[in-house]
């Protein structure tokens, strides 16, 4: 029997699904090693697959062989020589038990592997790619004192000689505190080989908004000549760009999301409940050296008796350094069509698991867990991103998927898309794992090859069990590890995309809604456009990128039509415009004399009047509530104590002798 779970209205939308990204169906794949270990991560997947130039290809994984051992922990590697896979390994490339491996090109035609072991970070590299001995190195942690987790190595310089390390370091001070964040980021760079270290662990010191980070919440881009980016942070912590343009000589951090409760502790801080970065994500360089930022969504809360997550959160988002950062409203990330919510469908809210069956919902089965946990929380989870030469962007991502399920639970699946210009997001979300092979598998942990051709080059792991056996209780299930070889055609069409977007969908009788135009054809040809507005003035328009004004309350449609020489598409966005009534407000009427500040603000505001007589402030919900109002008769500043009110979208409107003042006040 099926139990219907209905999720955020933001799923409830059509998509055309042409312009998929494979043209071969189904991908090319190869199972490359078994594990009785099925958690690869705990948050982000480090780089686990290195495409090299030269046509070969190597991977490493978490690996368990024996199902009943119960600490025998193991780096699992396997080598295409350009013809074929090796066997399966069955034994580990580091001398002691290891886990959380990261993976890439080393020297001219050599290969490194950053492990974390049990008393230090396993160093495993070899000058031949795919033959001989590995050679060894183990890093212990400052002083000897806390473990290092996460370890991420990535190498550049001439022929990648110079060797990148990041790592998660635990603070035994931070331990003994009792805090729940208790690591802090690593730095270390060697030119010879490993030889010596300069920084040697040099702790970077970063504005995270917490007392610490998580275990594995790190992820490195892979480096561009002397360019290196890192982004760290999840649902504890801010979410921060780290960038060296200087081969690591010196860092810059940018903040990407801005914590709601800085130094909160899960069963201490009482807090709202509020959207988070989940600590799943992805980083990569485009050609212009820009980092590009992926990052699937969570919803949390915390109280005196702990923390609690929503199971059915999802989404995943893309940031460029072009893009403004997001606030630290709870709801600043919120997928769900919030009014106070800074992310746009297509432009920065690039996926979320689809409605296979097209009935305007999103069905999981019945089940106790479903679906099932996974550290990285959310239905969407661990997004790879990966570029190429020509500007491409593309995105892999794992989602609890409707219609593929056992008796209990829906199983995740492999989803991909694809941008041409680097942020506005066009073509279809095309399931990887679609095909007959995968229709009772749970298809997790993607990881794409930063080195892209003529093809995606992705490892994976699948099994036949939603959920993780390593962290419940129950037996070992065997896991396999996959290699898939997805074919790309650059560029790819013919093809045309429609897609458009607004800054808000959700807005009041009589404001004008601007319409941005994302729609593009390869190859590049003219477009004409033909738009239609229901419940809109114009009721249709043929401009580029039209104003419109909505008058009456309601709900509406929007459908943009393209045609090409040769091509037609187009696409309908369902109950996509929200028309709430008029709040009397209208905030183009101002006196330039007044001044309000700041805005946003945080518990007060402080009233500017130049010497103007002021008789009445008013303050407006969003529905047009008057929530306060206050008569003067005076002139002079005005302070006002806002410490009681909700966060949230405001007007304020003050009146006078002569005047009427109105502006939108946001409360942080």
């Amino acid at each position: 029997m099926k139990k219907t779970f209905t999720l955020s209205a933001f799923l409830i939308i059509t998509i055309n699904m042409f312009g998929q990204i494979s043209l071969d169906w189904p991908p090319n794949e190869f199972q490359i090693g078994t594990t009785y270990y099925d958690l690869q991560t705990s948050r982000s997947m480090q780089d686990r697959i290195c495409h090299f130039t030269d046509g070969t290809i190597g991977v490493v994984f978490n690996m368990k062989v024996d199902p009943t051992a119960q600490d025998e922990l193991k780096i699992g590697y396997n080598y295409y020589d350009g013809s074929a896979w090796g066997e399966q390994p069955m034994n580990s490339i580091t001398s002691g038990e290891a886990t959380n491996p990261s993976y890439t090109s080393f020297g001219e035609n050599g290969e490194i592997c950053a492990s974390e072991g049990e008393n230090g970070i396993y160093i495993s590299y070899r000058l031949e790619k795919g033959t001989g001995d590995w050679q060894e190195m183990i890093i212990p942690g400052p002083t000897g004192n806390g473990k290092m987790y996460s370890p991420q190595v990535a190498t550049s310089g001439v022929d990648d000689q110079i060797i990148n390390l990041f790592t998660i370091w635990e603070d035994p001070d931070l331990v003994n505190l009792g805090q729940e964040n208790t690591c802090k980021v690593l730095y270390s760079r060697s030119t010879d080989m490993g030889a010596t270290w300069d920084p040697n662990l040099l702790e970077l010191d970063l504005d995270i908004g917490s007392f610490g980070f998580s275990k594995m919440s790190i992820k490195p881009a892979d480096p561009i000549d002397n360019t290196l980016a890192f982004v760290v942070g999840d649902y504890f912590t801010n979410l921060l760009l780290v960038k060296s343009n200087d081969g690591g000589d010196t860092w810059e951090e940018t903040v990407i999301w801005e914590h709601p409760f800085p130094y909160m502790q899960f069963g201490v801080t009482v807090t709202d409940t509020f959207w988070a970065n989940s600590g799943s994500m992805d980083i990569a360089l485009d050609e212009n050296l820009r980092a590009n930022v992926v990052f699937a969504l969570c919803r949390i809360k915390s109280d005196e008796n702990g923390w609690y997550y929503d199971p059915l959160a999802d989404g995943i988002v893309y940031w460029n350094e072009d893009m403004d950062g997001f606030s630290n409203n709870v709801n600043a990330l919120s997928p769900i069509g919030h009014p106070d919510s800074e992310l746009i469908e297509e432009y920065n809210l690039i996926a979320w698991t689809q409605d296979i069956d097209q009935n305007g919902e999103i069905n999981f089965i019945q089940g106790e867990d479903n679906p099932p946990f996974y550290p990285s929380l959310g239905v969407s989870t661990t997004p790879s991103i990966s570029t190429n030469e020509f500007g491409y962007l593309f995105v892999i991502w794992s989602s609890v998927t409707e219609s593929y399920y056992n008796n209990d639970q829906n199983f995740r699946h492999l989803w991909a898309r694809m941008s041409i210009n680097n942020g506005a997001w066009w073509g279809a979300f095309d399931m990887l794992t679609n095909n007959l092979v995968h229709i009772f598998d749970e298809c997790v942990f993607p990881n794409v090859a930063a080195h892209v051709d003529d093809n995606l080059h992705l490892v994976y792991q699948v099994d036949q069990e939603p959920g993780l056996s390593s962290i419940t209780n129950n037996p070992p299930s065997e896991s396999f590890i996959n290699y898939m070889q997805v074919p790309l055609e650059y560029p790819p069409g013919p093809s045309l995309w429609v897609y458009f977007a607004v800054d808000s969908t959700t807005i009041h009788e009589g404001d004008t809604v601007h319409f941005s135009n994302n729609s593009v054809v390869f190859p590049v040809d003219s477009l004409s456009f033909e738009w239609t507005f229901d419940g809109g003035t114009p009721a249709s328009s043929t401009e580029f990128e039209p104003y419109v004004i909505y008058n009456t309350e309601g709900v509406y449609d929007v459908t943009l039509f393209a045609e090409s020489t040769y091509l037609t598409n187009g696409l309908t966005k369902v109950n996509y415009i929200t028309v709430l009534p008029q709040t009397g407000l209208n905030e183009l009427t101002n006196n330039s004399n007044i001044t309000i500040a700041p805005n946003p603000a945080s518990n007060t505001v402080l009233i500017q009047t130049k010497g103007y007589i002021i008789n009445t402030i008013r303050i407006i919900d969003f529905l047009g509530k008057v929530v306060l109002e206050t008569a003067f008769d005076r002139a002079g500043d005005i302070k006002m104590d806002l410490s009681t009110f909700h966060r949230g979208i405001y007007f304020i409107s003050i009146s006078g002798e002569g005047f009427t003042h109105t502006e939108k006040l946001i409360l942080k």
